[in-house]
Formats: C-alpha cells, sequence, structure tokens
C-alpha cells in the first residue's frame, strides 16, 4: 500500500522540512514513524523547508532533487 502511493508522488514538488542535510520529510511524514525524502546532501540544513521534485520511490521513501 505505502509504495503504491508513494509511487504516486513521482514527478510532483514537495514541499519538505530539512532534518538533516539532504535527508528531511514532507507534512505528510512524522518523524521516525514514516519515511524519508531524500534530495542530496548539499541542499538545505535543519529547520529549513524546501522545495523538492520527487523522481524516484521506493517501499517507505522518497528520492528527488532540490529546486
Amino acid at each position: 500500500i505505502s509504495q503504491s502511493k508513494l509511487k504516486s508522488r513521482i514527478g510532483k514538488t514537495l514541499k519538505v522540512l530539512v532534518d538533516e542535510p539532504g535527508i528531511g520529510r514532507s507534512s505528510a511524514d512524522a518523524p521516525e514513524i514514516d519515511g524519508r525524502v531524500y534530495f542530496g546532501k548539499s541542499s538545505g540544513k535543519p529547520g529549513d523547508f524546501m522545495q523538492v521534485l520527487v523522481e524516484r520511490s521506493e517501499e517507505h521513501d522518497l528520492h528527488g532533487k532540490a529546486l
């Protein structure tokens, strides 16, 4: 179920809260419970919000690039 829901986000832009450089979560994700959004280690610092274009998904996580 998770994989098919995340797959529907491919190609969309998400507002992501940075937890650590290159890793964050969308507004729908709870810390330490839900999956993460990975978007490149050089992007953002903790507490920043980033726009991330989702390029692929896994069972619990999304991968994309910061815009």
